[in-house]
């Protein structure tokens, strides 16, 4: 096995040379991101050719969905913003955690994650949250054509409702536990709570909110749509965590909260989390059920520069 220092070396290695550019990379090493490998080929892209006017440029257009490219032109802005002027190159890893063990190991240099996934990490630093919590929602996704669901405003009337999501989804695990509904279905894949929903043996789970019209989500032929008026929001923050591994990290997570802060303010951020698909404007007067929940801070709306609006 590898060694860590041998072991990023040939990290970035294999990423320039995937990358094709291999100038300057012992004088001026790169930030190595891990991305989801589905994801990877919209990364590599933006990389290259950052398309003025695009997504890549300042989130000035939308995305495809691709959250790991969300990711990636955040933190280059933020970097940007805060003044240093480095590459960020990514490269395929088949899942979050194994990203973050490439992070502690010093195998890749910074990573997006959930804040309760580098809490009491010693071999990792922290950024500020460029998404804290409550700013992010979740929709009450079920059939039409239940009453009972589709009536639903408050959290009383969902305790009323059985529910159902994957218990590896911490955060809708969490929501739902805190929801008491007169039953949760513990479903192993995203199909199985489709099709439990589908065929009338649960009333609802939580999802994100779809661009497609009325936000409704296909799988396996089952079709499932929010109910109107009412959300739910993750009680967690994003940051960027970053390797200790790496002798900059410190220079690192202070270049990115300086342009983080730079972003929040110029209303970048928020461009960039509405033209990344993770928030739907369409939803933003929506009644947030789970508002006076423990972890839900009021944020309030992140705002749009006057030039994106």
């Amino acid at each position: 096995m590898l060694n860590t220092g041998r072991g990023k070396i040939l990290a970035v290695a294999l990423a320039l040379l995937v990358w094709g550019r291999a100038d300057d990379a012992l004088a001026d090493a790169p930030l190595i991101m891990p991305v989801r490998a589905i994801d990877l080929g919209d990364v590599q892209q933006c990389y290259r050719d950052p398309h003025p006017g695009g997504f890549c440029d300042g989130c000035k257009s939308p995305n495809n969905g691709n959250n790991s490219l969300t990711n990636y032109v955040i933190l280059r802005e933020a970097l940007k913003a805060g003044g240093m002027d480095i590459r960020v190159i990514g490269i395929a890893s088949p899942n979050s955690a194994r990203s973050r063990v490439m992070v502690e190991t010093g195998l890749a240099t910074i990573k997006a994650d959930w804040d309760f996934n580098m809490d009491h990490n010693d071999r990792v630093l922290k950024s500020d949250a460029f998404i804290r919590s409550g700013e992010l929602f979740k929709g009450i996704y079920g059939r039409v054509d239940n009453a009972l669901l589709r009536n639903v405003r408050s959290l009383d009337d969902l305790r009323n409702l059985t529910a159902t999501t994957n218990p590896n989804w911490r955060l809708d695990w969490l929501i739902l536990q805190n929801i008491n509904p007169a039953y949760v279905f513990s479903a192993s894949t995203t199909t199985q709570m489709y099709h439990l929903i589908g065929e009338g043996r649960v009333d609802f789970t939580l999802l994100e909110f779809s661009p497609q019209p009325g936000m409704m989500r296909e799988l396996d032929g089952q079709k499932l749509l929010p109910v109107p008026g009412v959300k739910m929001a993750l009680p967690a923050s994003q940051r960027f965590m970053v390797s200790t591994r790496d002798a900059r990290a410190s220079e690192i997570i202070a270049a990115v909260n300086r342009g983080l802060r730079v972003l929040r303010e110029n209303g970048v951020l928020a461009q960039c989390l509405r033209q990344g698909g993770l928030i739907n404007p369409a939803t933003e007067n929506w009644k947030v059920l789970n508002a006076a929940e423990a972890g839900i801070s009021q944020n309030g709306i992140l705002e749009l520069r006057k030039d994106h609006r």
